[in-house]
């Protein structure tokens, strides 16, 4: 059920979005009504085909075709064919589904065709105000107004999704980017190139270009598709492990996401890229994975361990290491495994490496580790609570904590301290 503040923020952008396209086609030059069906048409066959980032975002090489649109016919023909091409497409869903116009909830239909007649419409009107002129070789006289074009439409649409997003996940606008939508950054700068380049061969060879530069643009996209679902292939074989080992041992389910989540926030405190840190979000996820061979009896004990018993336990970051060394993938993941429990001072395990032999990415897991440990209750005590917790691991700097990682965890932890368990 959308909240108020949604239903406003949606009302809002299809109203602007909704002005602005009865204004285009009153506007529109009919000299070029057979291009913008053409264009349309192929906006439309972009757009069916997009590419699962989640389940709810994905992504299309549509972007290329809408500016290439805005650069030849101006702003308002681009505003037509952008609207086309959504309101045509049919889309095969993950679930083998079909998904079309008509069967759409509504606003979400009246919300996307807003938002991408708003978003090509200032790129358009970027491009013709900046002098750029429609219709004319690009480069390189107005490679430049092209350029410029492109990023004002990017970040409008970039924009308008992420402002939705967070208002439905009830997330701030900087987390919901960070987390879904900064990445696409590279992507947006890729077709950029492609979409000035098609529209520059579009000007000078006709229909043509479009033979010539659609079908590497489809190869292209094919690619990306095939490196997202290898990549899919790896966090299902990942989730799998974490709940085999979930399944084994009660402490650890729902832990691993907690690490997870925890470190994501030092990890944005380092600088972390996003790269980067979904690589930190996999170790966060499978730091525990040796348990997986240690017994039962051992792992779920009630009171405290042994001697004997700790030590064993004590060999699952070199076993987690050993099950992760032979996956190219991982190839960094498994010494951020094997050294989330060394200490700053040295005295962790299992090599006793300390100071700056311990990898950053190591150390955050640590703390994560730690904090989520010390507010779940285990079987020989009680949870701390947040503030206990916090208290804890602050002390241990200089000790089981060095420095450089307290500092990241202080910083983390006041910006995003709802998110941070809760007191009990």
């Amino acid at each position: 059920m959308l909240n108020n503040k949604t239903k406003l923020y949606i009302a809002f952008i299809t109203t602007l979005g909704i002005v602005l396209i009865i204004y285009s086609i009153f506007n529109i030059n009919n000299n070029y009504i057979g291009e913008v069906i053409v264009f349309g048409l192929i906006a439309a066959i972009t757009e069916s085909l997009p590419i699962y980032i989640n389940k709810q975002v994905t992504v299309s090489v549509g972007y290329a075709i809408d500016l290439m649109a805005l650069l030849i016919f101006g702003p308002y023909e681009a505003v037509i064919i952008g609207t086309l091409g959504y309101l045509l497409e049919i889309v095969k869903k993950r679930d083998n589904s079909i998904e079309s116009v008509f069967n759409k909830p509504y606003y979400k239909t009246l919300f996307n065709i807003s938002q991408i007649a708003l978003s090509v419409g200032l790129g358009g009107l970027t491009y013709k105000y900046l002098g750029g002129r429609t219709g004319t070789l690009i480069y390189p006289n107005y490679i430049l107004q092209a350029i410029f074009a492109a990023i004002a439409y990017y970040f409008l649409n970039n924009i308008l999704v992420t402002i939705l997003v967070s208002l439905l996940l009830n997330k701030s606008f900087i987390k919901t980017w960070l987390k879904d939508f900064s990445w696409m950054v590279t992507n947006f700068l890729f077709l950029a190139f492609i979409g000035i380049l098609m529209a520059s061969t579009f000007i000078a060879y006709g229909y043509i270009s479009l033979v010539i530069f659609f079908v590497p643009l489809l190869m292209v996209r094919y690619m990306f598709k095939l490196y997202m679902d290898l990549k899919q292939s790896y966090y299902d074989t990942i989730n799998a492990l974490t709940k085999a080992l979930e399944a084994k041992d009660r402490y650890t389910l729902g832990h691993s996401k907690s690490v997870e989540k925890l470190a994501v926030y030092l990890c944005r405190e380092a600088g972390f890229s996003e790269a980067h840190t979904e690589m930190v979000r996999i170790a966060a996820l499978l730091h525990d994975v040796g348990k997986i061979g240690i017994v039962e009896n051992i792992l779920n004990k009630p009171g405290k361990l042994s001697k004997e018993e700790y030590d064993y336990i004590k060999q699952h970051p070199v076993s987690g290491y050993e099950i992760l060394k032979d996956v190219p993938f991982l190839k960094n993941v498994r010494y951020w495994v094997r050294y989330h429990h060394e200490w700053y001072n040295g005295n962790g395990y299992p090599d006793g490496i300390s100071g700056r032999q311990i990898p950053l990415e190591a150390e955050i897991l640590s703390v994560a580790d730690v904090f989520d440990a010390l507010v779940s209750d285990r079987p020989y005590r009680n949870a701390y609570t947040r503030k206990e917790a916090y208290k804890i691991i602050v002390d241990s700097e200089g000790t089981q904590f060095s420095p450089r990682v307290i500092r990241l965890f202080k910083r983390a932890y006041e910006k995003n301290k709802e998110d941070f368990k809760h007191d009990f």
